[in-house]
Parts: structure tokens; sequence; C-alpha cells
């Protein structure tokens, strides 16, 4: 059952370091230092508990992959406790910000220290679940500081559908080059009809739904009306999280890249 704990933990450092690395794109001195520590204190308690999951793993506390998750739960500690201070990121916070979204690219590396087909998928993965998450968190803020530009929200998705794109173009290549799973009476994988239904809800609600909500919540920010954004990006959350953990499952298990 380790597959399990590796989505886990792939879910959870999603969360941390996908989220996080999107911190800059809505102003702090704009949303207030509240929004980053609200943003900061999501990302760094998905770290805590990934390394948790780690270690309970049968992983060591202090192999590079922990070294890597403790520098950057850190970072991420003092990042947030300084913008109670500071609104607007000086020196200091950006150099506590860049900590982590450096190392954002060696995590992942670490956590599958596996060839890099294997690490670019994860990687887009991860990138793709913290876009969406970082539009919905950033939604609700708009209520704290309604005359906040709409701008953060649409660069959000601008770099959810540059991610998507490859992304999906990537899946449809590797459900072709996989297609003896999706062959009648496989006996690979879960069989045929456990193959073609996590294959097909992949590609439904981790793509197909994720694209044509985006491009509605595209259409709302555009018009400002924000907290009818802010639904579609939540909408848009759950289902980015059930694509990738199926997504998830199906490399952990099978290592198949879809």
């Amino acid at each position: 059952m380790n597959y399990i704990m590796e989505m886990a933990q792939f879910f959870l450092l999603s969360l941390g370091f996908g989220v996080f690395i999107f911190a800059p794109v809505a102003k702090s001195e704009m949303t207030g230092g509240g929004f980053q520590k609200l943003l900061t204190t999501v990302c760094l308690v998905s770290l805590f508990i990934a390394q948790i999951c780690h270690v309970v793993a049968g992983n060591s506390a202090s192999d590079l992959h922990s070294i890597i998750l403790y520098t950057s739960m850190v970072s991420m500690l003092f990042h947030r406790q300084l913008h109670d201070t500071f609104d607007k990121k000086n020196v200091l916070l950006w150099i506590l910000y860049s900590v982590p979204a450096v190392l954002t690219f060696v995590a992942f590396y670490t956590f599958q220290n596996s060839q890099i087909t294997n690490y670019l998928f994860i990687l887009s993965s991860a990138l793709y679940l913290g876009a969406v998450t970082y539009a919905m968190i950033l939604g609700h803020w708009y209520l704290v500081t309604p005359k906040l530009s709409e701008k953060p929200l649409k660069i959000a998705l601008i770099a959810m559908w540059l991610i998507v794109i490859p992304k999906l173009v990537w899946s449809g290549v590797e459900t072709m080059q996989a297609s003896e799973y999706l062959e009648v009476g496989t006996r690979l994988g879960g069989g045929y009809a456990f193959n073609w239904m996590m294959v097909s809800m992949r590609a439904l609600w981790g793509y197909v739904v994720i694209i044509v909500m985006s491009i509605f919540g595209w259409k709302l920010v555009a018009m400002r009306s924000i907290q009818s954004a802010t639904g579609i990006f939540y909408a848009m959350t759950i289902f980015i999280f059930i694509g990738e953990m199926i997504s998830s499952f199906l490399f952990f298990k099978y290592g198949l890249l879809i």
C-alpha cells in the first residue's frame, strides 16, 4: 500500500509548494499582509503533514528531501510572521519567498528521485493544482479587499492554461501509448472496465470540466463578478483535486503518466 502514502505526500507537496509559488501574483501591498499570511499558513501546514507522511512511510527524518522541507517550512514561517509587520514585500521577504520557490523544483525531484519524464509530470501536476487552488483562495480574499484589481485572477488563469495545454497533450500521447490497458479482456491495471473508468474520469474531471469552467471563470472575472467567479474556482478546485488524485493513482500504482 506504499502507493497510497506516495499519493498523500504528492497531494500535500502540491498544495504546499504548488500554491506558494504563485504568492507574488497578487501584490501584497494591494491585498494586505493578511492574504500572504493565509496563503503561507495553508502551504506551511501542508508541508508539515507531508513531512510526517514522509517519515511514517519509513524514510529518514534527516535525508535530503526532509532537509528541503525543513528549510522551506522555516522560510515560510518567517515569511508569514514578517507579513504581520509589512504589507509590501521588502528584500528579506523576497528572499524568504524565493527559498521555497526555488526548492519547489528540487523537492519534487528528491520526492521521486527518478527519471526526468516522471519528475516533469508530477511537477506539472503540482503547478496545475497550485494555480487553480491559488485562484480559489484569492477569489475569497476579494470579500476583504473588494477594490482589488481583477488582474491577479487573470494571471492565475493564464498560468493554469499554459500548464494544462501541454499537460493535456502529454496525457493524450501517454494514453495512446498505453492502449493495451484499454483493450477488451486486458489483465493489466485493474482490468478493462476499471481502466476505462479511471482514464475517463481523469480526462473528464481533470481536464474537460476544468478547461470549460475556467473559460466561464475568465468571463466572470472580466465582468468583475468576482463572487460568482470564486464559486467557479471553488468548483474547479474540487474537480482538480479529484482529477489529480486519479492521475496520481495511475502514476504511483501503474506508472502511467496520464
